[in-house]
């Protein structure tokens, strides 16, 4: 992308763009769940096709009509949100950290995570919702846990502890992954 297209890009986005990161069910994954990233671009339906320029810009995303008078310009895979958002950062002023941020999530993300490295990744999307003010967050890593302790993937075990509490030993619940 031309420097001059990325800064406007940047603009834009600073403007009338956010970047979502959502913990998704879906019953086809290892772990119940996986991570969807999202950049959408907002504008007024009878402006959409300023958003459909930069869709063909970026050569990606797609468009929808929220029925609102608004129209978004959404764009979820993964390596292009890298492209884009690399290509943005130098530019970028009010959304900077979360495309920083963002950037280091993206590039964490791949095929055959541990179970640890999936929910420490679900723990930085719940962190990410926090940039964004967000209030519609609806599935947190908790639930996350939850569910892979219903597929006895994540059990809490009772340990004996080395702490003594008048000469007895105290129970210490941990959580063990299998």
């Amino acid at each position: 992308m031309r420097a001059t297209d990325a800064s406007y890009l940047a603009g834009f986005m600073d403007g009338d763009g956010s970047i979502h990161f959502q913990l998704v069910r879906q019953d086809g994954y290892r772990f119940g769940f996986y991570i969807r990233a999202s950049l959408s671009l907002s504008q007024s339906t009878p402006d959409r096709n300023g958003l459909e320029k930069i869709q063909t810009l970026i050569g990606a995303g797609y468009l929808r009509d929220r029925g609102t008078g608004m129209s978004d310009l959404v764009i979820t895979s993964r390596p292009i949100l890298i492209e884009v958002l690399t290509a943005v950062e130098p530019y970028v002023i009010f959304k900077r950290r979360q495309v920083q941020e963002a950037l280091r999530i993206l590039r964490r993300i791949r095929r055959g995570l541990s179970q640890d490295e999936f929910l420490e990744i679900a723990r930085e999307v719940d962190a990410f919702s926090a940039l964004n003010h967000s209030k519609t967050k609806r599935i947190f890593t908790a639930d996350v846990e939850r569910h892979l302790q219903g597929m006895g993937l994540l059990v809490p075990v009772t340990t004996p502890s080395t702490s003594l509490v008048e000469g007895m030993e105290t129970p210490a619940v941990q959580t063990v992954n299998l």
